[in-house]
């Protein structure tokens, strides 16, 4: 293992996207962003909000990967994905980057 947390491997791998910055919001917590537009909050190793487009974001809740955001935040696109004792890095880097695809596409 070479030390860095599971956040920090994803949002090294997500950095390394065109345009992408990372925002601090508090100790665990932050934002990626792309165009200033966030796509993904990251809270602590426990759950990552993303942005998706609805079809993508209806399929990935019927197959029981990310659930549901508050209503305001649904609408808009925002799933949860909840990350568990052993979360699967490649799922997680294809919902990021897909985020990441749908919200620079709207820039």
């Amino acid at each position: 293992m070479n030390g860095l947390s599971f956040t920090d491997t994803i949002t090294g791998e997500i950095l390394l996207l065109p345009g992408v910055e990372k925002a601090d919001h508090g100790e665990e917590d932050f934002e990626l962003r792309v165009g200033g537009k966030a796509f993904a909050h990251i809270h602590g190793s426990d759950r990552i909000d993303v942005r998706l487009p609805q079809d993508f974001k209806e399929t990935l809740i019927l197959q029981g990967l990310v659930s549901r955001s508050p209503e305001m935040h649904d609408r808009e696109g925002w799933a949860i994905m909840k990350l568990g004792p052993r979360p699967d890095m490649k799922t997680i880097l294809r919902v990021l980057q897909t985020a990441y695809k749908h919200i620079s596409s709207s820039l």
